[in-house]
């Protein structure tokens, strides 16, 4: 009821107002009891608890239905070539037996939550924690002075303490900002960007702040895009550090406009983006990029709590005459000697700490590099480092996640062998179709669909479909990263051109409309005038937080580009049973081809082939079509004729000839149409 249909029937303002309240709370009591109906539906749900690996048929007799059920609602979700041995993962069988109404809870993750250990949540509020040294990479294109902008920085920390030199080399150093209060900036100089992306791929954040190097004299390059992308996708801003300034043929201007083009705008144009002249050689300007590093580093806050649980990152490991050593950057708490620490499959009791100086320490604080020995194990680069209460415990754990591994490997070997099953059963139904062809005869077959597709006929070019995939947390984006790499086959593909955490960003957009590519937003919220760009550019944005229904989505994206299937319906056969030649035109002969219709009907115009000793010597159409010298439309079974060619007379007695028809259906990944 609107305002003006009630004025019409006798109501003022003060009874619309009333009724339209009273709509209102009736709306809300319906929307309370669907919740509460919900809530108990799914306390009502039976729980059932699912091994990581579990048979079709196990999980039959597991949840209490029968074979042929479960099999048939496995078909309607997707699966193909469902056998009682197959072998489904714990995600899968989760599924499964949430869609026939369980509450699934997977073994393993009740067992990791008891066995492995886990990084502490970060107070609400850190504005009481104390303040911690940001940590910078450097990176940039190759030869644009990232080298020498370390070395330059090196050096700075080197002069600012006691010792003459540097011992060795730990891929980490602290310079200390006399200028800034006594403050201090960590570099890292090991992360190059094929490191920097894995390290990010596994969780590793590492890096608060990149500087983006980039060379007065040759201004943006492939490497300086990429390491722009690497900085977006990791969500860590950028300074911009001019090199090479002192150079005569240097342009800054012209790196700042041909950086405007990657997105990155700097504040002579109007951006956010800090950008510094500097010369590694001479040092100048050094002093102004450090107050732009430190000046982001107030903005962006960096605190972390030096007391309890330690927690930070390998950043390299490596052996030596003393045994197994890994650089560790700690990102919360203070690693002291003693203490017991696990990373990957690796664990130590702290025996030394080395600064990069060589020298030792007793203990590190947040934002600190130290080189750890005392390892058992080969920790590897962006593992997680994580304190343990004790030896014994961290030796639980490191056995807990050595069966992962080995249960990942197992997971690998069972979709190897659901593979080779799926093949040999292909191979027996090729088989038993080719002995039933056997038994009927060669002409007595006739009416049977023959498919013909791209596979049987060459082997095709792969079609790669490119993918970018953004998510709410590092876990999730490799998650589905690893779920659509698996979609496809050896005619369509998907290709991850990268993956990150965030919204999804004007910069991911362009990056997947230059590539042809769409774009994944797994939890995470699509902004409005980012999918209207993104319309604009042709990007299709699949915007969902369900990790199956990404799948479904793609695999019908994929199956888009699957060319359609081919059908060959067989609709007359006949045999060449003599030769002969007509007059047409006055002089000129054509051969026409004497033949006894064996099956079916042969139509004037229709698609036909010549078969010769089980080879098709032509394949095009029936041009002419006589019966006792009559032009005639169609011709039918046990009858004779004269048949003729387009443009092909090299046809000889016993030929066969099959006419046929053309059908085309669109296909789909999935195996339905």
């Amino acid at each position: 009821m609107n305002r003006q249909s009630s004025r019409d029937e006798g109501f003022d303002d003060v009874d619309y107002e009333r009724i339209e309240a009273k709509r209102q709370r009736k709306l809300q009591r319906q929307r309370i009891k669907a919740k509460e109906a919900a809530a108990q539906a799914r306390e009502a749900a039976p729980h059932v608890s699912l091994p990581e690996h579990i048979s079709v048929a196990n999980l039959a007799v597991l949840l209490k239905i029968r074979g042929e059920s479960l099999a048939r609602k496995m078909t309607s979700m997707g699966y193909s070539d469902v056998a009682y041995d197959h072998v489904l993962n714990a995600e899968n069988a989760s599924l499964i037996a949430m869609e026939l109404g369980f509450e699934p809870t997977s073994q393993s993750q009740s067992r990791a939550q008891e066995e492995d250990l886990h990084a502490a949540p970060l107070p609400a509020d850190l504005s009481s924690l104390p303040p911690r040294p940001p940590v910078v990479t450097i990176m940039g294109h190759v030869d644009h002075g990232k080298t020498t902008l370390l070395d330059h920085l090196r050096q700075s920390s080197i002069a600012a303490s006691e010792h003459g030199g540097i011992t060795q080399h730990i891929g980490a150093f602290v310079v200390p900002l006399p200028h800034h209060a006594g403050k201090t900036i960590t570099f890292l100089d090991t992360p190059g960007h094929a490191a920097f992306l894995a390290m990010r791929r596994r969780g590793a954040a590492v890096t608060d702040i990149v500087v983006l190097a980039v060379a007065a004299d040759d201004s943006v390059k492939p490497q300086t895009a990429e390491a722009v992308a690497h900085a977006r996708g990791a969500g860590v801003p950028l300074v911009v550090a001019v090199t090479k300034a002192d150079k005569p043929d240097a342009d800054p201007a012209r790196v700042k406009a041909d950086l405007a083009r990657l997105g990155v705008d700097v504040e002579d144009f109007g951006g956010d983006v800090q950008a510094v002249a500097v010369s590694g050689k001479t040092g100048a300007g050094m002093r102004a990029l450090e107050d732009a590093v430190v000046a982001l580093a107030e903005v962006l806050e960096k605190r972390a709590p030096v007391d309890g649980v330690v927690e930070g990152w390998v950043l390299e490991a490596c052996t030596k005459r003393s045994g197994r050593a890994a650089t560790v950057l700690v990102r919360r708490g203070t690693l002291r000697v003693g203490d017991v620490i696990v990373a990957g499959t690796a664990w130590a009791r702290v025996r030394t700490l080395r600064n990069e100086f060589g020298v030792a320490v007793e203990e590190a604080g947040p934002g600190t590099p130290v080189e750890v020995d005392g390892w058992r194990g080969e920790p590897g680069a962006g593992d997680e480092v994580l304190q343990a209460p004790s030896e014994e415990k961290a030796g639980d754990v490191v056995k807990y996640r050595e069966s992962i591994v080995e249960r990942k490997k197992l997971s690998d070997d069972m979709e190897a062998i659901n593979a080779i099953r799926k093949i040999k059963q292909e191979q027996r139904h090729k088989e038993e179709a080719e002995e039933r062809a056997k038994k009927l005869g060669a002409w007595d077959v006739y009416g049977e669909e023959e498919s013909k597709t791209a596979e049987e006929e060459a082997s095709p070019v792969t079609t790669e479909v490119p993918f970018i995939v953004k998510a709410d947390v590092a876990g999730s984006a490799e998650a589905v990263v690893n779920s659509i790499s698996a979609i496809g086959n050896n005619e369509v593909r998907t290709k991850i051109l990268r993956s990150g955490v965030g919204a999804v960003s004007e910069f991911d957009v362009e990056h997947a409309s230059v590539a042809e590519g769409h774009i994944i937003a797994f939890n995470t919220r699509v902004d409005p005038s980012i999918m209207q760009l993104a319309a604009r550019e042709g990007v299709r944005i699949v915007d969902q937080s369900i990790i199956y229904r990404v799948v479904e989505q793609v695999t019908d994206m994929l199956s888009e580009k699957l060319p359609d299937k081919i059908i060959q319906s067989v609709t007359g056969e006949a045999e060449i049973a003599q030769t002969f030649s007509i007059s047409i035109s006055g002089r000129k002969k054509m051969k026409i081809a004497g033949c006894k219709v064996r099956n079916g009907v042969i139509r004037l115009g229709s698609k036909a082939r010549v078969v010769r000793s089980g080879k098709t010597i032509y394949d095009g159409n029936v041009s002419s079509l006589k019966s006792v010298k009559k032009d005639v439309i169609e011709m039918r079974k046990d009858t004779e004729c004269g048949m003729g060619f387009s443009e092909w007379e090299d046809f000889q007695v016993g030929d066969r000839v099959q006419c046929y028809e053309e059908s085309t259906e669109k296909r789909s990944l999935n195996g339905t149409t």
